[in-house]
């Protein structure tokens, strides 16, 4: 989990013999092949000696090259991204695997490891918190892409029912909802805590209608801008893992309706001669002219093309030659570079939208970008 914790703990790291980092993007088509990290890591080697032949971090990297090597040979546990940060010397070694972003595959090497494409996963990655609340007691999960990752259990001491009528009754039910009140907002707090400590983006909100409607009127704007949606749990009944697969379901409905309407108005505002384009040829001309706000892919795509490691040009069709300086032109995944530029260059959003916002996308290209000007 790309948790504020981990990029702490990162960001403490240094050392001047030079710590690599490697970002990799994996093909969720290509998952069968087992080489394919290695190779894509090979490519990013190549990329980054032919900007920098010479010099202290080429020493560096090539210190390091077989040791990252030898991991992604081995490595067979999926996902959508890996990044490893390594320094023999400094006995470094970072594994972070990425489950959903999309991360351009890059190589760098300096005295602290690379967080800039990191820092911006953590921002957009989906985590999930699923809050279960009733009267006395409360559960809280907190969840990545539907993998749990820690779940809190708090109860409070609220008085039970009393059998008295008239007067008694009355007071006494208006100390039960006093408890009831302080214990809601006691969960609030924690979930304030647990913001705090783990960034989560998305909430989900389960429990009895009647609680759970009153613990959303004591959330603060700033956790009730999070609720995605809520359900409703057999608390008595459920486990943890049948609790998790509900808020999934309404995470997951979420976010396809949210790409449906991205998609829309990429359609929308490119149909209408404004900020957008679609396509690989118009998508590719802003980004080369720094133009691009988000970039827009369906997923699975890919498109082979040329690119130039000198000036930084690429295109959607076979060179030779860079047409911009004259210096070789080589064989490339144009949706690699697109990443790459949109991420390192003109620190542009990356969306990958699923099901059928992809099918829409599909239809008009598989690409494009909403534009900053």
């Amino acid at each position: 989990m790309v948790s504020k914790r981990l990029l702490s703990h990162l960001a403490s790291l240094h050392s001047e013999d030079g710590i690599v980092s490697a970002y990799i993007r994996l093909d969720v088509r290509l998952l069968h092949e087992p080489m394919q990290p290695l190779m894509k890591f090979k490519g990013a080697v190549k990329r980054f000696l032919r900007q920098e032949p010479e010099g202290r971090w080429v020493q560096a990297l090539e210190r390091e090259e077989e040791r990252i090597s030898s991991f992604l040979e081995r490595w067979r546990d999926g996902g959508r991204g890996l990044v490893v940060f390594s320094c023999t010397p400094a006995d470094i070694w970072e594994v972070v695997p990425l489950e959903k972003a999309a991360i351009p595959t890059h190589v760098s090497v300096d005295t602290v490891p690379d967080l800039s494409i990191l820092a911006r996963v953590a921002d957009e990655y989906p985590r999930l918190l699923t809050v279960v609340v009733q009267r006395d007691r409360a559960r809280i999960y907190l969840a990545e892409l539907g993998r749990l990752q820690n779940v809190e259990r708090l109860r409070t001491l609220v008085p039970g029912q009393h059998d008295e009528g008239g007067w008694a009754q009355a007071r006494y039910q208006r100390h039960v909802e006093e408890h009831v009140e302080r214990h809601l907002r006691r969960v609030v707090k924690e979930l304030q805590e647990i913001r705090q400590e783990t960034g989560f983006n998305r909430l989900v909100v389960a429990g009895p209608h009647e609680v759970a409607t009153r613990f959303l009127e004591l959330l603060p704007a700033d956790l009730h801008r999070l609720v995605i949606g809520r359900t409703h749990v057999d608390v008595k009944h459920e486990s943890d893992d049948e609790v998790l697969q509900d808020a999934h379901r309404v995470w997951r409905q979420h976010e396809r309706e949210m790409e449906k309407r991205l998609v829309q108005e990429l359609l929308d505002e490119a149909q209408g001669g404004g900020r957008a384009v679609m396509g690989f040829d118009q998508t590719i001309d802003a980004l080369l002219q720094d133009r691009v706000r988000m970039l827009v892919m369906a997923d699975g795509i890919t498109r082979d093309g040329s690119a130039c490691d000198s000036c930084g040009f690429f295109a959607a069709r076979d060179l030779q030659e860079c047409p911009v300086c004259g210096s070789e032109a080589f064989p490339t995944d144009i949706v690699e570079r697109a990443i790459e530029r949109a991420y390192l260059t003109q620190d542009a959003a990356v969306e990958v939208v699923f099901d059928e916002a992809r099918e829409w996308l599909l239809a008009r290209g598989g690409v494009g970008a909403f534009l900053r000007y």
